[in-house]
């Protein structure tokens, strides 16, 4: 699943390829993955894109906003030939194919595809009030300058789940997905069953110091393309921090600190990677 970095690094591409844009024609080939009605953004102009933790917002001229949420398998691609989900049994780099759902085409005749293998993504027409409405549940982003690291202590205080699993709540932070979590616990030697209201405030602040970090990292890297092949960028292209995962994905193989194999275990149906002599 796309995590804030991944989402950012997107929004990052849009930015710069999409504004100032017209939508002249939205194609539903699925309609679950359309919410509002479309002839509402036909001739609007892209004014500007924005996010908070996983959720990409184009904001369009007549104040309406295309929310995404990429879910598991989303992908957001621009042309018409990139490459798209794997599907064996079809020529992959020509869109729209088979994991299609939704197409916008643009006055210049450019189109914006979204694909989704597992149908659990989406894109909905709010207003700003809808919007803001949506995602009142939405913990802080944790790029935002909000997310200090009393927020992150106090919000880790208020149960006794284990710090893994809190870390991926999205309505205390918003963005944290499997991948970070579980390097974040590692760089800061925690391990991930232990009860987050036993946390010190000293620990705190480096589970707070390392998200910030490889979040930060991550971006710069293009995001994290993990063995599933899920993630690419709108162009096709694919990120390199996956090179950098410390646990995530590496169960079996030594610790880059110690030597000691990676365990994988699973918390809340979610695989958990740490290591058993870092993260006692």
């Amino acid at each position: 699943m796309p995590e804030l970095p991944e989402v950012e690094v997107v929004r990052l591409f849009l930015d710069s390829h999409l504004i100032g844009k017209t939508i002249s024609n939205l194609e539903i080939l699925n309609k679950k993955s359309f919410t509002g009605d479309p002839k509402k953004i036909i001739n609007q102009k892209i004014i500007k894109t924005s996010r908070i933790g996983k959720q990409l917002s184009i904001h369009l001229e007549n104040n309406l906003i295309l929310l995404f949420h990429l879910k598991m398998t989303g992908q957001i691609i621009l042309g018409d030939f990139v490459f798209g989900h794997p599907t064996p049994k079809e020529d992959k780099s020509i869109l729209p194919n088979k994991s299609t759902r939704l197409v916008f085409t643009f006055s210049n005749g450019s189109k914006l595809f979204f694909n989704d293998q597992r149908k659990f993504g989406w894109v909905k027409l709010f207003t700003s009030d809808e919007l803001i409405d949506s995602q009142k549940n939405l913990g802080l982003d944790i790029l935002s300058s909000k997310f200090t690291p009393k927020y992150f202590y106090q919000q880790i205080q208020n149960t006794s789940r284990p710090i893994k699993i809190v870390l991926l709540d999205q309505s205390k932070f918003a963005g944290i997905g499997n991948i970070y979590a579980n390097d974040s616990l590692f760089l800061a030697k925690i391990n991930p069953q232990t009860p987050s209201n036993k946390i010190s405030l000293k620990k705190a602040l480096l589970i707070h110091h390392f998200l910030i970090q490889i979040m930060t990292d991550s971006i710069k890297a293009g995001g994290s393309t993990a063995k599933d092949n899920k993630y690419i960028h709108p162009d096709g292209s694919s990120g390199q921090h996956q090179f950098s995962f410390q646990v995530y994905q590496r169960a079996g193989e030594p610790c880059l600190v110690c030597q000691t194999p990676i365990k994988r275990i699973t918390l809340a149906a979610r695989g958990t990677f740490y290591c058993p002599k870092c993260q006692k």
